[in-house]
């Protein structure tokens, strides 16, 4: 779904910036197909593509354009720049180790949910269960629809109802299981439940046998930071004493998180890797 263009929005740069978005999703694009997908001149297609490759945010691969590796320093440094997402890494280990699952940390971006941090385990049942793969899901930078993760749900109940219906608006509901919500007053009824306890919980919204227990963390001024979620198969999560126990845990984790922000000295002045 494209962004919602507004007057103080620059259409070269909009368009430059969709078609790095469409390398990506089709696994790489020749000067025809991007020309052919956006209507565009074959002439005006290879000027942005040039453009991308001489500044490294794409490579050319035969008559190929791919995602370049300058994207991972951006996101690098996106991704460390924040104090709060680099206590998150390790939190996330924490997690990790002390439920033996895996753990991700996500944060809303753009409207969606975003990864910044995760522990892997290559024996995951789930890791194939993409239907996109050139946004393939379990590693970080992943985007996911808020509303059918645990960890969407509760970064949702940490915004305005406002946002929450344009997020709503722009990106709908769309149904990955037959346990998707998808009327937006059972997901507003179950925000205000995870509001409420403190908590949100998945099971097979978006894979099937897959479920997750996410909180919330914030920030000491108040702002939510994101979620921590804890994710495996469902009959790991399952059984009342088990799912106390993930939900103590993540719970103690939680509370130590945001301990450490409060030791943070902001704004943060984090220099490592400016790297042009």
């Amino acid at each position: 779904m494209q962004p919602k263009k507004t007057a103080e929005t620059i259409e070269t740069t909009e368009r430059s910036l969709d078609i790095v978005r469409e390398v990506q999703e089709q696994g790489g694009a020749t000067i025809g197909e991007i020309a052919a997908e956006f209507d565009i001149s074959k002439s005006t297609a290879y000027k942005h593509l040039a453009t991308l490759n001489s500044r490294g945010y794409l490579v050319k691969e035969g008559d190929r354009y791919q995602i370049g590796l300058k994207f991972a320093n951006r996101g690098e440094y996106a991704r460390a720049r924040k104090p709060g997402y680099r206590i998150a890494a390790r939190k996330v280990d924490e997690l990790a180790e002390r439920t033996d699952e895996e753990v991700d940390f996500v944060v809303e971006n753009d409207g969606r949910a975003m990864t910044v941090h995760l522990s892997y385990d290559p024996n995951n049942p789930y890791q194939e269960k993409s239907v996109d793969q050139s946004n393939k899901h379990w590693r970080t930078g992943t985007y996911y629809n808020l509303h059918c993760i645990a960890a969407g749900k509760a970064v949702l109940s940490t915004l305005p109802d406002e946002e929450i219906e344009a997020i709503i608006e722009r990106w709908g509901l769309p149904e990955r299981t037959n346990q998707t919500i998808t009327d937006p007053e059972e997901l507003y009824d179950e925000i205000e439940t995870i509001r409420d306890r403190g908590w949100a919980y998945s099971e097979g919204e978006y894979v099937e046998g897959l479920a997750a227990i996410a909180m919330p963390v914030y920030e000491p001024n108040g702002d939510p930071l994101g979620a921590l979620a804890v994710n495996g198969p469902a009959y790991n999560l399952q059984g009342e004493t088990r799912y106390d126990e993930i939900r103590k845990v993540l719970s103690d984790v939680v509370a130590s998180f945001e301990a450490e922000l409060e030791d943070v000295d902001y704004p943060d002045s984090f220099a490592e890797g400016r790297m042009l």
